[in-house]
């Protein structure tokens, strides 16, 4: 469920970020449920939010939040799902790795290095090959994507090292977010094209950034995790990437180049392998 939620994600952000809507847009689409329908568990444990490191509050809030989420809504203005896909979810174990080792002198099995060191061989196919063949400022948005994938592990270690409980942890994302965007909107720093949206677009908008990416992300990862094991769903989410890519043909009429697809095939291969699933016990 999980998988299928962030491929759908990656989709409709790239949808709606190439019509009328802005990030504005699908940033409330995005927070408001969380911050609103999840309060109470963060208001029942705002003891336990107290008793965390402001930094690691900071981690959560930016990693997951509205930093993470104008980069990856920008970066899918300029480049296709397919790219978002590979860029954020498939780097996103190496650098969970890199701030490991750098600030907690994590050491690294052999499997994981040769798994890293076939999602980098991925993440540099794409990132030179987009530069010199795809459309004019594609390189901008998968930068934009590199950073965004850099926050999400940055989300990931902080709330490893937190311990709150997962809508916890996103009823205050949510509810960080939600005054941040209303504090756009109030200064004018922010715009909005929902009145031109058609009922259409919303509604699709509605279904996977309000309910399934708002709501049920929390439910269906932190389920996932408890039965399959660590492992096994890291292993499981290195298709993330290629479901997205796929769902982006008929949907979005985008279509793989041949470095995309080389890409996706380093990285997920990569992914795997990093994630242990094949490791004799």
């Amino acid at each position: 469920m999980s998988i299928l939620i962030w491929a759908s994600w990656l989709v409709s952000m790239r949808a709606g970020m190439t019509n009328t809507l802005t990030a504005f847009d699908l940033g409330i689409l995005r927070f408001s449920p969380p911050a609103l329908l999840l309060f109470p568990f963060l208001w029942r444990a705002r003891a336990q939010v107290k008793a965390v490191s402001p930094i690691l509050l900071l981690g959560i809030v930016c990693g997951a939040g509205l930093p993470f989420f104008y980069l990856s809504a920008t970066g899918l203005k300029y480049a296709p799902a397919s790219h978002a896909g590979l860029l954020i979810l498939g780097a996103f174990p190496f650098f969970v790795t890199l701030l490991a080792v750098l600030f907690y002198q994590e050491k690294v099995s052999r499997e994981r290095k040769i798994g890293l060191s076939l999602v980098s061989i991925g993440v540099l196919v794409l990132l030179s090959l987009s530069l010199l063949t795809a459309p004019e400022n594609t390189w901008k948005g998968d930068l934009l994507l590199l950073c965004a994938s850099f926050f999400w592990a940055v989300y990931t270690v902080s709330l490893r090292i937190a311990g709150l409980p997962p809508l916890v942890s996103t009823a205050l994302m949510g509810l960080v977010s939600l005054i941040a965007l209303a504090f756009l909107w109030a200064t004018g720093l922010a715009s909005s094209g929902l009145a031109d949206a058609s009922w259409d677009m919303l509604a699709g908008q509605i279904l996977v950034q309000s309910l399934l990416v708002g709501l049920m992300t929390g439910f269906s990862y932190g389920y996932a995790i408890q039965k399959l094991g660590a492992e096994n769903m890291a292993a499981i989410g290195a298709f993330t990437p290629v479901l997205a890519a796929l769902i982006a043909i008929p949907v979005l009429g985008e279509h793989l180049e041949g470095y995309s697809i080389a890409g996706l095939i380093f990285v997920s291969l990569g992914v795997v392998i990093a994630s242990g699933i094949f490791k004799k016990r």
